[in-house]
């Protein structure tokens, strides 16, 4: 522990030595996202499976250990330009053993930002670097529909009109550049609206026939209300993104051409006093044109509600009830289905029982699940049609 106060020691003192600006003293920064587990199914395997999170909902589905340290530090100031250095590490390991090997390790974040350049608009920020790229998600089931992170250069929130224009150059894998802009005002009290537009080009030097570009149009809608908040995203995908279904990049052998669209709809509910509920509900259309002539039609479903309620000032109990569904049609016929079901009972320790987002939370649970693909169990199941039951422990903190 010694060693680790005289390195913090020595970092302060190095940023506070920094050149920059004699008299300014940098505001330093220290936030993260972390979580952790343990559990076993009815077979005593270690349970945790990621797709099962993303399809019928995370509480009770996930026992990995994944966390990210992000340290920054506004290290200059002139005038009213702030300059300010990001930085985040990451670890996700599945090694239940007390020591974890340099490959579960990533950089997630090292960035450069600029706020307040433009003498006419203060709020716009200019950014260098790898960063996530105002990311869209859904906590429930740990979905990021909306998400082009990585190494590039933009231009945050410039005044425009009644609204707040944005706009982005990313590369985030080895074979595409990434160029997206959204737009987004206000529209009644309560009320916003949000368009973007992202175009994913494959880089030349990767292009062979079956590689392509693609394209996606998001629609936004939020409305609060009291006791909640609500939003409908609607996104139209062309080309190679109706693949991914998702905005985001891709590796060159992973995309087909065609088109699809996706809606969702998820937000938070107050149903009657300290009885509260989260809900997520989406559905993609995909046709796709494979590589070989095995055209297909793709029809995906989620539903997950995870209704809460407060039972003292920092405990509440969970239930989260989930369904999801994928119906494939191949132009020769053939016909793929899968299906799956989750339902999950939880007693939480909270500061704020009352708040949905209340963190950190510790949470004892029990799930069952059941599904028609022989790997929708806990622990990559065994059989075709299995049902699986899990108990475990979970932590789960941002700060």
């Amino acid at each position: 522990m010694k060693k680790v106060n005289l390195l913090a020691a020595a970092v302060l003192a190095a940023a506070f030595a920094m050149p920059a600006q004699a008299d300014y003293t940098p505001n330093a920064y220290f936030n993260g996202y972390m979580r952790a587990g343990v559990g076993f199914d009815k077979n005593g395997h270690t349970n945790g499976n990621d797709d099962v999170a993303h399809k019928v909902g995370r509480l009770g589905s996930e026992s990995r250990v994944y966390g990210e340290i992000g340290l920054g530090a506004d290290v200059a100031k002139v005038d009213d330009t702030v300059w300010t250095v990001n930085a985040m590490l990451a670890v996700s390991t599945d090694n239940e053993g007390s020591w974890v090997g340099n490959d579960a390790l990533a950089f997630r974040q090292f960035n450069v930002e600029a706020k307040g350049l433009f003498d006419s608009d203060k709020d716009a920020k200019v950014w260098v670097g790898k960063k996530y790229v105002q990311r869209e998600d859904i906590h429930i089931t740990d979905t990021y529909y909306y998400d082009i992170s990585g190494n590039g250069a933009g231009i945050e929130n410039v005044s425009l009109g009644a609204g707040k224009f944005s706009t982005a150059f990313v590369q985030n894998t080895d074979c595409n550049n990434i160029f997206d802009v959204r737009y987004s005002f206000p529209a009644w009290d309560g009320a916003s609206f949000e368009i973007g537009n992202t175009y994913v080009q494959q880089k030349k030097q990767q292009l062979t026939d079956n590689q392509l570009n693609g394209n996606t149009v998001t629609l936004e809608f939020t409305q609060g209300f009291n006791g909640g908040w609500n939003k409908t995203v609607f996104q139209w995908f062309k080309g190679a993104s109706a693949n991914a279904v998702q905005v985001q990049g891709w590796n060159h052998n992973d995309n087909e051409d065609g088109n699809a669209f996706k809606l969702y709809n998820f937000g938070e509910t107050t149903i009657v006093g300290d009885l509260k509920m989260f809900h997520q509900v989406d559905y993609a259309y995909q046709k796709l044109d494979g590589y070989n002539g095995d055209n297909k039609k793709v029809k995906t479903f989620h539903a997950v509600v995870r209704p809460w309620y407060k039972l003292t000032k920092m405990t509440r109990l969970y239930v989260e009830l989930g369904s999801y569904g994928q119906y494939t049609e191949y132009d020769n016929g053939w016909k793929e289905q899968e299906r799956m079901q989750k339902a999950t009972l939880a007693y939480a320790l909270t500061p704020d029982a009352g708040n949905f987002w209340s963190r950190p939370e510790i949470r004892v649970y029990t799930a069952w699940l059941h599904g028609s693909d022989k790997d929708a169990t806990f622990s990559a199941g065994y059989r075709k049609g299995a049902t699986d039951i899990t108990v475990g422990v979970q932590a789960e903190a941002w700060w």
